[in-house]
Parts: structure tokens; C-alpha cells; sequence
């Protein structure tokens, strides 16, 4: 059995997801030996609450660019008030919070940019 890495869950040694948080164990077929409560204590926190389900996936890739591991919800969509669908949260380590959160601020301050500006006018299709 081993340990993963992001939610701590005991996983069979052949798994390659955590079956509770979805993270990559697969590792590179080393498995770890048991270590202390003391030495590795995971201690997931709550990052960030996205609505827009794409910005999610395009975050979590930031966070796994910058080797950040990192949990998401598992009820990914949820029926909010007025019948729309939302809300995916995201959990990383407290270890790494504070990175994390710096990310998320680059992120968010980030906004998308054309190559050609763009005329006003819009063509119909």
C-alpha cells in the first residue's frame, strides 16, 4: 500500500490515481516507505472556488506546471440558485499555499490578449 500524496489516502501499490482525490501516484514505480505522522502530515486547504469550469482546468494546469499538487472537488458541477451550474474548489497542500495563492493572483490579474486588434465589426455567419 501507499500513500497519496495530495489527500493522504492509502491507495493499492499498483494504482496509478488516488481513488478519493484523483491525484497521479503512479511516481516512478518507487514506492515510499511508511514515514512518521510528524515527518509528512498532508494538510489540505481550500485555494479558490471557481465558477467558470474552464478557468479551473487551465488553473489546475498552472499548478501542475509549477509542480503544485493540488485536490479538486469531486462534485465538480453543483446546481446553484436560478438553476446554473457551478463551482469546482480547489485544495492544495498548506505547505503551499502561499505559492499557490500567488499563482492564483497572476492568474486572475491575467487577461487574454489578440495578436490583431480587433475592427468592431463582427461577421455574420
Amino acid at each position: 500500500m501507499k500513500n497519496c500524496h495530495v489527500c493522504n489516502q492509502l491507495c493499492d501499490d499498483n494504482a496509478e490515481l488516488c481513488p478519493i482525490c484523483g491525484a497521479d501516484i503512479s511516481g516512478d514505480g518507487e514506492v515510499k516507505e511508511e514515514v512518521t505522522k510528524e515527518e509528512e502530515k498532508i494538510e489540505p486547504v481550500l485555494l479558490t472556488t471557481f465558477e467558470d469550469l474552464v478557468s479551473a482546468e487551465i488553473f489546475k494546469d498552472v499548478l501542475t506546471d509549477n509542480k503544485i499538487p493540488y485536490s479538486d472537488s469531486e462534485d465538480a458541477m453543483k446546481v446553484v440558485f436560478g438553476g446554473g451550474f457551478s463551482a469546482e474548489e480547489i485544495y492544495v497542500d498548506k505547505t503551499d499555499f502561499d505559492k499557490a495563492r500567488e499563482l492564483l493572483e497572476e492568474f486572475l490579474a491575467s487577461s487574454v490578449s489578440f495578436d490583431e486588434e480587433f475592427d468592431g465589426e463582427i461577421e455574420d455567419i
